[in-house]
């Protein structure tokens, strides 16, 4: 009888670890929306008002020397399911020798 259970035993946790490694290897799929974007004063700025999930603004940038135009992006942040309006994610035009002539904001 001992030999029977210690053979159910292993059996469930073979059987527990298996489902474990399945959920930790399906990531929970998360999306932003509801996001705009903005220029003020040579900074470009975004966030995301609904949904869940990391995201970050990205701008062009004009600039008198090589390379002439180029994209820069702002930090990442994550907008939580519990949180009414997200964080918002910046760059400044300034900070980086240039002037931006666009700006949206890109869900990761």
């Amino acid at each position: 009888m001992k030999l029977v259970r210690k053979t159910v035993l292993a059996a469930s946790m073979a059987m527990a670890l298996s489902t474990a490694g399945m959920l930790a290897a399906a990531p929970a799929h998360a999306e932003v929306w509801d996001c705009g974007a903005y220029i003020a004063n040579n900074v470009g700025a975004g966030s995301c008002n609904s949904g869940f999930g990391s995201y970050q603004v990205r701008v062009s940038c004009a600039s008198a020397h090589w390379p002439y135009t180029r994209e820069i992006h702002g930090p990442v942040v994550y907008k939580a399911q519990d949180q009414w309006v997200g964080p918002e994610s910046s760059v400044s035009g300034a900070a980086n020798g240039c002037h931006i002539t666009d700006a949206w904001v890109h869900a990761l």
